[in-house]
């Protein structure tokens, strides 16, 4: 903390300079009364709340202030869109400025930090906004609270930080291996834990690895629970929303410039195998298991995610998964090419970093583009408007609906749900 903290206010300065750069350029046609001094004023005052967070160990100064922002002017009658500019482009900057200036394991915990305090409050600065022009105001204690995720994902967890506690990482020569290492919640993919994934990857980017391989702790039987769902809005709401941090970790999973592979032992849940098929290759052993749950609560997945099962598998194949939600073992994952490899248990590790290996001794760049261009491709499906709006519409009608909270109720309860189609 203390020397985060440090990192940080020694690069005060030139943080800020290089922010009000940026957006600069980016102002025209916005709001032209902000001048670039206020611009520099606003980011400094961001800039010193985000030290001031990663020293108390927690987000609430920098969601009070950005629930004050956003009620300064909604009451103006501006928008809050340079404002929501200014908390990206920082977080940017600060991702440069921490992961050239630590290593190891205080890079990652410092860029979660980053990543979850600049999260926390952009969230806080959109959600008041919202409920002010949504007419659910009042005064500003009682604003709807921030996302649970988001402000949990601010705070330190345990001795090893935000992402030591959950999310290990270690480079062996040109490789990267990142570990999922939370048994007690069998690695449910929790806004601290996919921050930590997304920290963790930005940290092997700074070092330079040309693979990464993702695995689960040596001994653990299950290697992801899925999204964790007490952290599912209870309707009412999106609850795969484009900014929420599965969303954002699976991105940055698929956006990452090297081959990710997935090591797997132990069974496959819910959004973690959207995690897996996010991954470029997956190498499994015949204790493996894959099941995508969405339907067992209700919860209508989205097109995005979607799309990322069609880039993998036979429409077939995946509406027998999603229809049934029922898990398929390895030999079938292997079957439906779900999985690249299936090898025996202890053979499972070094066959993989082998495998990892083997692609980092390759053209880092032609693998880097090839990649982009397979994610462009596979990604980037084009949908008319109308269709668009229908679709969300009915996903819309799903999570608000009884079904949907039935589902979570009944996970809650741990008995099975009745669901009444509406």
């Amino acid at each position: 903390m203390v020397e985060t903290s440090a990192v940080l206010a020694g690069a005060e300065d030139r943080v800020v300079d290089e922010v009000v750069a940026v957006l600069e350029p980016r102002q025209h046609g916005y709001d032209q009364g902000s001048s670039a001094a206020e611009r520099g004023r606003y980011v400094r005052h961001l800039f010193g709340l985000v030290i001031q967070c990663v020293h108390e160990g927690q987000a609430e100064p920098v969601i009070a202030s950005s629930r004050q922002v956003a009620a300064d002017r909604f009451g103006a009658g501006l928008d809050i869109a340079e404002t929501g500019r200014a908390f990206n482009v920082l977080e940017e900057v600060l991702w440069h400025e921490v992961a050239g200036a630590l290593a190891g394991e205080q890079r990652i915990e410092a860029l979660g930090q980053v990543h979850a305090i600049l999260g926390a409050g952009k969230d806080a600065l959109v959600r008041t906004y919202v409920a002010l022009a949504g007419g659910e105001g009042g005064a500003l204690g009682e604003q709807p609270a921030p996302r649970r995720g988001a402000a949990e994902a601010a705070a330190p967890a345990g001795p090893d930080g935000l992402a030591g506690a959950a999310v290990r990482t270690q480079v062996a020569g040109a490789v990267g291996v990142i570990t999922l290492d939370d048994q007690p919640r069998r690695n449910a993919i929790s806004a601290r834990m996919a921050n930590g994934i997304v920290a963790a990857l930005e940290s092997l980017r700074a070092d330079g690895v040309r693979a990464a391989v993702l695995r689960a702790a040596a001994g653990q039987r299950v290697w992801s629970a899925g999204h964790d769902i007490g952290e599912l809005p209870r309707g009412r709401r999106d609850p795969l929303a484009y900014n929420d941090p599965l969303g954002q970790m699976l991105r940055a999973i698929r956006a990452f410039p090297a081959p990710v592979v997935a090591m797997v032992h132990g069974s496959v849940w819910g959004g973690a195998l959207d995690l897996v098929l996010s991954c470029d290759l997956v190498v499994a052993d015949e204790t493996a298991t894959f099941a995508i749950t969405a339907a067992n609560l209700g919860l209508p997945y989205n097109t995005t995610g979607l799309l990322h099962f069609v880039g993998r598998l036979p429409s077939n194949v995946i509406k027998e998964m999603f229809f049934t939600a029922a898990p398929i073992d390895a030999r079938q994952a292997k079957e439906w090419l779900l999985v690249n490899h299936l090898v025996g248990s202890a053979e499972l590790e070094p066959f993989t970093l082998e495998l990892a290996t083997t692609m980092a001794t390759k053209s880092p760049m032609a693998i880097a583009v090839i990649k982009e261009q397979l994610r462009v491709l596979t990604d980037y499906q084009p949908i008319a408007a109308q269709v668009y709006e229908r679709i969300q519409g009915l996903r819309r009608e799903a999570y608000d609906s009884g079904d949907y909270v039935e589902g979570l109720k009944a996970f809650a309860e741990k008995r099975q749900p009745t669901f009444r189609g509406s």
